[in-house]
């Protein structure tokens, strides 16, 4: 919307002030004028109490009349009632016999007639034929109107007639009489009007000067409205502008913040997608050969023994010997912290080589030892073993029966990836749905609180 001008107030108190002033000069030049109408009113002297007593023997006429006609009102009311009907019907009469075409009913018989003679004889085209009927249609509708104008005749006739009786009934009271009287005060009164027509030309001169300052007047007012109206416009749209403007604005906030939202809740949509597309149980199967490894490592090698397995049954040669040469470091599971070092832990997680030393003596001393020993495990080894479900080996004659239970819990985790894995893609598009249709409510209510 285009920024409207703001409104001048000082502008239009200057104008509205002079408008004022205007009205003002008007008002008291229409004083001054009404003043001396009142000065030249005919109603006013001898004329003026002439004419009342005019006034009141017509008065008294008129009582006179009433008195008459209360005690003969049924004859008097008749008379009225027929007068009012005689000259309402008279009425309708001129007025019904200047829309006929045909006067009588007789003319128009004639005309049906020859239209009838001229169908019968047989020597017309069907479009005069229909052309014809259709005139004698109109000429039967214009028979009832002249049969219903000839009616209203009648019943006119008859009530003049019975007004008549009725005006000789009268004729023997001095209703007539004071009729007379009446005329003739009427016609003095007339004559006194027409004496004071001298006055009245002086008093319409005064009139038309008030009418010129009433006209002026009603101008100065309807300037004054509309310069009223002009700046409540221009102000009422400068406000309007004004709002409009904070509403787009604050709209325009709104946008940028569902905006916001949405992009926001796309990346989560996103996130959760590629976390979805992540193989499940991709974390165990990785804990599960790191623990592998780590066991293999610290397995004792009794060859031969009953209830054990060597090293070289459970995974390459290759691989046990760089295992066993590694840092201490490789043998922490994927996702495992190295906690504090303890005198039991120093083996596992020391970087140096007197620590390397020491932690091959050891293994040789645990490969010597009985298969009986306790196996002491770093606390987060045993953290491990509790996330992946596996019971955890306490002595080093129970590593062979346990790697074999993390080598069936691989295969579990394995066999149920793919399953699992698209169950987590269903429930993380569930999600997403939800997540869209959400946002989605939002930029509706957005929308709807803009609009």
């Amino acid at each position: 919307m285009h920024r409207p001008a703001r409104p001048d107030f000082d502008q239009y108190k200057k104008e509205l002030a002079e408008v004022d002033a205007k009205i003002d000069t008007l008002r008291k030049e229409q004083d001054e004028v009404k003043a001396r109408i009142n000065r030249n009113d005919p109603r006013k002297g001898p004329s003026a109490d002439k004419r009342g007593k005019l006034l009141d023997r017509l008065q008294d006429i008129r009582k006179e009349q009433g008195s008459l006609k209360k005690s003969r009102g049924k004859v008097f009311d008749r008379h009225a009632a027929l007068t009012a009907s005689v000259s309402k019907k008279t009425a309708d009469l001129k007025a019904q016999q200047s829309k006929l075409t045909y006067k009588t009913i007789d003319a128009i018989d004639e005309v049906l007639a020859k239209h009838q003679s001229q169908i019968d004889s047989g020597n017309l085209k069907i479009v005069e034929e229909r052309r014809l009927s259709d005139e004698m249609a109109g000429l039967r509708r214009a028979k009832k109107q002249v049969e219903q104008t000839v009616a209203l005749q009648k019943n006119i006739e008859a009530e003049l007639a019975e007004l008549a009786e009725i005006d000789e009934q009268i004729a023997g009271t001095n209703a007539r009489a004071l009729g007379e009287e009446y005329d003739r005060l009427q016609s003095e009164l007339d004559s006194l009007k027409a004496s004071q027509e001298e006055g009245h030309q002086k008093r319409g001169e005064l009139f038309s000067e008030r009418s010129r300052i009433l006209k002026e007047l009603d101008q100065a007012w309807e300037f004054k409205r509309r310069l009223q109206d002009d700046h409540r416009r221009v102000n009422n749209e400068y406000y309007q502008w004004q709002q409009q403007e904070r509403i787009r604005k604050a709209n325009e906030e709104k946008q940028r913040r569902v905006q916001e939202l949405r992009e926001k809740r796309l990346a989560i949509a996103q996130e959760q997608r590629e976390e979805a597309e992540i193989p499940a149980f991709e974390d165990e199967i990785n804990g599960c050969d790191s623990l592998i490894i780590y066991l293999n490592g610290i397995q004792p090698s009794t060859t031969g023994s009953p209830g054990s397995k060597s090293e070289n049954s459970t995974r390459p040669s290759s691989v046990a010997s760089t295992v066993r040469g590694a840092s201490s470091d490789l043998h922490i599971p994927a996702g495992m912290l190295a906690l504090k070092k303890t005198n039991d832990e120093a083996d596992y997680f020391a970087g140096s080589s007197s620590s390397k030393s020491k932690r091959r003596n050891e293994r040789k001393e645990k490969r010597n030892s009985p298969t009986s020993e306790i196996l002491k495990l770093p606390l987060a080894v045993a953290e491990r073993f509790l996330e992946l479900e596996v019971d955890i080996p306490t002595t080093s004659a129970s590593i062979a029966a346990t790697i074999e239970k993390l080598e069936a819990r691989k295969q579990y985790f394995i066999d149920n990836q793919a399953k699992v894995t698209n169950e987590n893609k269903r429930k993380a598009e569930q999600k997403i749905a939800k997540l869209m249709s959400e946002l989605e409510v939002d930029e509706k209510i957005a929308t709807a609180v803009a609009e």
